[in-house]
């Protein structure tokens, strides 16, 4: 198993979470899945149209193709797991694990479901880049980024504050391979070149540098620009 993926299953396994699973299970060739919940043995189905929730019933409960090549686990809390192999995953999320991982992010935000919203900073995209905040993982190195100029903006904090947050969020978002691109990439481009002038120790401030104001009202600015879309 070399990736997952959260999908959001409100209602356990129903038809679209099967669909995924048949979807896999045809790219490597499974014609059988295990179902497996805890204490029980496991028990062989046919991985076809008869494969249906009324079936399975309710989670917790894992569906492995019978090689063990990919898997959904419905985990019973409003979301399930789709991992496999590159293979299976090919089939079960054409659209790749980490365009799943952005639009399960997007949805757990519309639901405003603080377990799915956690679950979404724990997988955050590797190689998506954002294009706007609605995009952003939770938790994520951007999020915070996005997070600290809209506190600043409100004045919960001072500028020096500010800046050491961002930069703190900047080199996470960093390290764990975060990207942007459009407007926000610009956007965020902008601030660190802001900061760049920006005395974050008052004692060291020289004619020219960037003011507190001038920081306010340049990173107000820049969150009007955003885009509002997902």
């Amino acid at each position: 198993m070399s990736r997952s993926a959260p999908v959001v299953a409100l209602s356990g396994v129903d038809g679209p979470l099967l669909g995924l699973l048949r979807a896999g299970g045809r790219a490597v060739g499974a014609r059988e899945v295990l179902e497996c919940r805890h204490g029980r043995a496991p028990v062989n189905r046919p991985l076809d149209d008869r494969l249906v929730p009324g079936v399975i019933g309710a989670g917790p409960v894992l569906l492995a193709v019978a090689d063990l090549s990919g898997a959904v686990l419905d985990t019973g809390l409003g979301y399930a797991l789709v991992a496999g192999t590159p293979r299976f995953l090919r089939g079960a999320l054409p659209d790749g694990a980490d365009e799943a991982r952005v639009r399960f992010a997007r949805v757990a935000r519309r639901l405003t479901r603080p377990g799915l919203l956690a679950v979404a900073g724990r997988f955050p995209p590797g190689a998506h880049a954002w294009r706007s905040p609605a995009e952003v993982a939770p938790g994520s190195g951007v999020a915070e980024q996005l997070a600290v100029m809209a506190s600043l903006v409100r004045g919960d904090l001072p500028g020096s504050e500010f800046a050491r947050r961002w930069y703190a969020a900047r080199r996470r978002a960093d390290e764990h391979g975060e990207r942007v691109r459009g407007t926000m990439g610009w956007v965020l481009g902008e601030v660190f070149f802001l900061l760049e002038d920006y005395p974050i120790d008052p004692a060291q401030r020289e004619p020219g540098d960037v003011t507190d104001v001038e920081l306010l009202v340049r990173v107000r600015g820049l969150l009007e620009l955003l885009p509002r879309d997902g």
